[in-house]
C-alpha cells in the first residue's frame, strides 16, 4: 500500500481572517462597528468570500465528516500554512514542480487538496470539490 493511499485527504481552504484585514499584526486588528460604513460592511467582497468558503467547508464536513483533514488558513499566516504544505507534499507524494506550483500560486481564495492547488482566485462549486474529494 503507498504512503498516500494510507494518509487521509487534506483539504486547505485559504481565505482571509476579517479581523485581520488590514494587514496590521497581532497588536493592531481591526474588527467589529470599526469595519462597517454607515452600517455596510467596508469590505463586502472579502465578507462573499468568507460565507463562500464557509459553505465549502460545511458541506466537506457534512459529506466525508472527519476523514477529510480540512482546514482554512490565511494567506498571510505562513507560519501555519508553510509547513501545512510541506508535510502534504510529503504526505501525498507531490513531485517537486506540483509543490512549485502551488507554492507559487497561492491567493486568496484558493484550493489545495493533498498539497496540490486545484483553485485560485475563486471557490469552486460545492458539488465539483466534493467530486474531486471523492476520487482522492
Amino acid at each position: 500500500m503507498s504512503l498516500s493511499a494510507a494518509a487521509p485527504s487534506s483539504l486547505i481552504l485559504i481565505r482571509e481572517w476579517e479581523q485581520q484585514m488590514s494587514s496590521s499584526g497581532c497588536c493592531g486588528r481591526l474588527e467589529g462597528t470599526f469595519l462597517q460604513r454607515r452600517g455596510e460592511r467596508c469590505f463586502a467582497e472579502r465578507r462573499r468570500d468568507m460565507e463562500a468558503a464557509g459553505t465549502l467547508y460545511r458541506a466537506v464536513r457534512q459529506r466525508h465528516g472527519s476523514t477529510v483533514e480540512l482546514r482554512i488558513v490565511d494567506p498571510r499566516n505562513l507560519l501555519s500554512l508553510i509547513p501545512l504544505l510541506i508535510r502534504d507534499f510529503r504526505r501525498h507524494r507531490v513531485g517537486i514542480l506540483d509543490a512549485l506550483r502551488t507554492l507559487f500560486g497561492l491567493s486568496v481564495a484558493s484550493v489545495v487538496l493533498n498539497g496540490r492547488l486545484i483553485n485560485r482566485g475563486h471557490w469552486p462549486e460545492t458539488a465539483e470539490l466534493l467530486e474531486q474529494l471523492g476520487d482522492t
